[in-house]
């Protein structure tokens, strides 16, 4: 820490990092464990306030420091932390990064792979939830960012449970509001 420059109060850092989840607050890094960042760099602001400070790995935290990620960027990533802290519940979330992660995953093998080959390519742009638990996910379903299909399953003797099952699609709506996420562009 610069000389001079006092500590980030600790309740600010804390609100700072359960803003994020105690996780990267980029999208497509989500590391941990995490640092809690300056957008606006101390030696301009000269103070801590919320909306200037963003939770980040130490990797993302030099990447930001040395502008490989530029600080239009940075203040998209933290609106959106906003914008999703306040209209998903944490499944709801955990649901969009899932999708997200298997696009990751993709990506390693097949670089030119997209969100919209996630919805379409078979087992990865589903997921499987019971359908009484509709509801954990009324959010998503009421902004079109998912839909619930019935599970079609040809086993004849499955599990009450899995018999019950929904199949969670990602949208094209879906496609675009996550697109936007790891784009750092508004939600």
């Amino acid at each position: 820490m610069p000389q001079g420059r006092p500590s980030i109060p600790t309740e600010l850092k804390r609100t700072v990092l359960l803003e994020a989840g105690h996780r990267c607050a980029i999208p497509t890094c989500r590391q941990h464990p995490v640092e809690v960042a300056h957008i606006i760099p101390w030696a301009k602001v000269k103070e801590h306030k919320f909306d200037n400070l963003i939770a980040l790995c130490p990797t993302c935290h030099v990447r930001y420091d040395r502008n490989e990620i530029d600080r239009k960027s940075m203040l998209q990533y933290k609106a959106n932390l906003e914008v999703l802290n306040h209209r998903y519940t944490d499944l709801e979330r955990q649901l969009l990064k899932a999708f997200v992660r298997r696009w990751q995953k993709m990506r390693e093998y097949v670089p030119s792979f997209t969100l919209a080959d996630v919805a379409t390519y078979t087992g990865m742009g589903s997921v499987r939830i019971y359908a009484d638990m509709w509801w954990a996910v009324t959010n998503l379903l009421d902004d079109g960012v998912i839909e619930l299909r019935e599970e079609k399953r040809k086993e004849l003797q499955i599990q009450e449970e899995i018999r019950n099952a929904k199949v969670v699609i990602l949208t094209e709506k879906g496609i675009e509001f996550l697109t936007h996420w790891i784009s750092a562009e508004p939600l």
